[in-house]
């Protein structure tokens, strides 16, 4: 495998895996003809993120010809390489990524101003493919929206808080946070949210149902999301079966 992205495209793979930093401790990254997938789930396997980088993402994309790589690492490993966002912009201009077979080594070098290379050598170990097992297609609502409605939502809610309870009608989105029914009603902070339905750019709900999903996960994608501009869609109808898709 041996991959280089230049440009702005180095930042976005950064913002990538920040993202998944917040879903997962490791990184499933795996190399084919459609593209590099890095992928990550949470230690509950409740939560699953994907970022598929086309070869059109790259200057140079060549997979391996025989047969698909993948691996996996301590997300933190390669967290590190693209530490800084801002420094990655001022002084990066390429960042070229090989794998090293006989050494068992990924090898990501970065190429900056005035001719100076960062090269890390990361270990890592073979790991089976991941992948969340999801029909979109059969979903009975669909909602989908600009980044900063959603990163605008879940500002009101704590940093703290866990888990957020989305229900949906024919014509409005609400937001509350999670409260276990074991919980005193009377001291608990309830925070709740009302979304009208023309305030997303598609909005079909066939099923007037209530799902509750962890609230990091999502901030970690509404970040990218909101960061490169791409529209927000969730697929879902009944709790234990849902989806969020940014394009």
């Amino acid at each position: 495998m041996d991959c280089v992205a230049t440009g702005g495209n180095v930042k976005v793979l950064a913002k990538a895996i920040h993202s998944l930093s917040r879903i997962g401790e490791e990184l499933y990254l795996e190399s084919v003809e459609d593209g590099l997938a890095l992928r990550s789930v949470n230690s509950s396997r409740s939560a699953f993120a994907c970022f598929l980088l086309s070869p059109l993402f790259f200057q140079k994309y060549q997979a391996p010809s025989d047969q698909s790589f993948r691996c996996k690492m301590p997300i933190k490993s390669i967290q590190a390489v693209f530490k800084s966002l801002a420094s990655l912009d001022r002084s990066v201009e390429k960042c070229r990524i090989q794998l090293d077979s006989e050494k068992n080594r990924l090898t990501i070098t970065l190429h900056c101003k005035h001719g100076l290379l960062k090269t890390h050598n990361l270990s890592f170990q073979d790991c089976e493919s991941l992948q969340a097992v999801f029909d979109k297609e059969s979903c009975a609502n669909v909602l989908q929206a600009q980044p900063r409605l959603m990163v605008d939502t879940v500002l009101h809610f704590p940093p703290s808080l866990e888990e957020v309870n989305l229900s949906v009608t024919s014509d409005r989105v609400w937001l509350r946070n999670h409260v276990e029914d074991d919980a005193d009603s009377l001291r608990a902070m309830m925070t709740e949210l009302c979304l009208s339905s023309e305030e997303f750019d598609h909005f079909a709900v066939g099923t007037q149902t209530s799902v509750t999903f962890c609230l990091k996960e999502l901030r970690g994608l509404l970040v990218f999301a909101d960061s490169s501009g791409l529209p927000v869609s969730m697929y879902f109808d009944e709790p234990g079966s849902s989806l969020f898709k940014i394009f």
